[in-house]
């Protein structure tokens, strides 16, 4: 009895107090969820780097091309699976905020998010939400889910509760898109809280289930967690959020999310509910008097306005290019556009490709010129080199809205260096669709 009082004596006089786990769970809990609420106040933009990696099979091994999926776990014994060889590389940014408990996206820069799922915005790829607020919703301020007491562990010189949570299917939060449907499924995983602050260091969550039909096996997340200050307040963001995604034909992708930039809403900032699809914020265009009509088929070449640096470039990122020759209307001199013009639109695609042939893909798409302050539709597509592609191995198929979308310039750039950059003033011949869309 004497021993155990001693060593409470000391453990208060090293300024650390003996601290209860389910006290502690319950403070945690309750500031997390009054952190949660907060977040609708803030927005910040996401930047999404995604790895993707393909199996390695023994030299022996035939082909399968027709193999089964490949889900479960590894086999009994301890054998490990296949190795991982990286494919590719690609990254997305976008702004995020969070609205009645879910996540609201939007490209960089925009002026209004709407409600579409973020799969609308990113057509390509696996993407998930969750990170930027979600996940702490469906652990902290969910009913049916269920904490365990695992034990103390040690991170970055302080001492930890690690508890560990299990959300049945029944009370799920989480759900999977299988073809246009969403479904719940469990999930499982573990929380760090340092028990003096009460402030979570770690969250990970664990879906060891797919519902039938999905295109993965398996799904996890770790985040480690750090306090932003914004303005006079502060939020808890993930230092960093990777996902972990196994597929059914045994390939691997590996998503690294950040925050940066964050912001409270200003006054002109606006949240638009049922947004047409397809559906981009802009600056509001001067009135219709003085707009560009454009019809079909006229050449229209373009020279970039500002380098891209596959180092830093995204999917999603604002871009703008100069109209080096004026564009006359056919058959006249009747110019429609003149030189020194200024398109605007955004990046699409931003991948690094390692295999077979190494090569970057970027992806352009306009949609707008500005003549003389007045801003018109601009709508163009530039022919891809197949002749390159064929080579490289390279897929120019971009998807978006649900169609084949041909507004887009598709540009191949063989290289083994891991960056490279396209330079101010690169040109590219383009053609012009219509004079509406995007």
């Amino acid at each position: 009895m004497r021993s155990a009082l001693l060593l409470v004596a000391a453990a208060l006089a090293s300024g650390q107090s003996a601290r209860d786990p389910d006290t502690v769970l319950e403070q945690a809990r309750a500031r997390l969820r009054a952190m949660s609420q907060s977040l609708e106040k803030y927005v910040c933009v996401e930047t999404l780097d995604r790895s993707y990696y393909q199996r390695v099979l023994p030299a022996e091994a035939p082909a399968l091309p027709d193999a089964p999926p490949v889900c479960g776990k590894a086999p009994a014994g301890g054998a490990a699976r296949e190795p991982l060889q990286l494919e590719s590389t690609d990254r997305v940014r976008l702004e995020v905020t969070v609205s009645e408990g879910h996540e609201l996206h939007s490209w960089p820069g925009a002026t209004r998010f709407d409600t579409r799922d973020v799969d609308d915005l990113i057509r390509n790829g696996p993407v998930s939400t969750g990170s930027f607020g979600a996940y702490l919703a469906s652990v902290f301020d969910q009913p049916g889910v269920t904490f365990h007491f695992n034990g103390e562990r040690s991170a970055n010189g302080k001492t930890l509760f690690e508890y560990r949570y299990q959300a049945p299917r029944s009370a799920s939060r989480f759900e999977i898109k299988v073809d246009a449907a969403w479904r719940p499924a469990a999930y499982e995983g573990e929380i760090r809280i340092d028990p003096q602050s009460f402030e979570l260091e770690r969250l990970t969550i664990r879906i060891d289930e797919a519902p039938p039909g999905a295109a993965f096996c398996e799904a996890g997340a770790t985040l480690d967690y750090q306090r932003v200050h914004i303005g006079d307040g502060e939020i808890l963001l993930p230092r960093q959020s990777q996902l972990e995604i196994a597929l059914q034909d045994g390939r691997q992708t590996s998503n690294i999310t950040t925050f940066t930039n964050c912001r409270e809403y200003q006054a002109e900032s606006e949240i638009v509910f049922d947004a047409p699809s397809g559906a981009e914020s802009t600056a509001a265009p001067r009135a219709g008097r003085g707009r560009v009509t454009l019809p079909i088929g006229l050449p229209v070449t373009l020279a970039l306005a500002a380098p891209i640096d596959t180092a830093t470039a995204a999917a999603g990122d604002p871009i703008a290019a100069k109209v080096v020759k004026p564009v006359l209307r056919p058959g006249t001199k009747e110019e429609l556009i003149p030189a020194g013009a200024t398109v605007h639109g955004r990046i699409r695609r931003v991948e690094r490709h390692l295999l077979p042939t190494p090569y970057f893909k970027i992806a352009i798409a306009f949609n707008r010129v500005d003549v003389q302050g007045v801003l018109s539709p601009f709508v163009a597509r530039s022919e891809a080199d197949d002749y390159l592609a064929k080579r490289l191995g390279a897929s120019l198929a971009l998807r978006d809205t649900g169609i084949w979308y041909w507004g887009v310039g598709t540009f191949l750039f063989p290289s083994s260096k891991s960056q490279i950059v396209i330079p101010a003033g690169y040109e590219s011949k383009w053609f012009t669709l219509a004079t509406g869309g995007r």
